[in-house]
């Protein structure tokens, strides 16, 4: 059962840190794209960075909380 609140605790924050990264690089796309007066150019290239950083934040999270072997076999 511990291990149950553990992983569905991963989970949850696995999809936080990848929803808020998109989320923050999008915002930031989109006042450039405004603020520089252009269409959609940083929004689209912000948003592509963002899920880049977002699922390798994701990756490094789960990794991290993986157990590690004692002896290489």
């Amino acid at each position: 059962m511990k291990d149950t609140f553990k992983y569905l605790t991963l989970l949850t924050q696995v999809g936080l840190t990848i929803t808020f990264t998109v989320f923050f690089f999008t915002i930031l796309g989109v006042y450039l794209d405004r603020w520089l007066g252009t269409r959609a150019i940083f929004t689209l290239v912000f948003v592509l960075l963002g899920c880049i950083a977002g699922i390798w934040a994701g990756i490094k999270l789960i990794l991290s909380t993986l157990p590690k072997d004692s002896e290489p076999k």
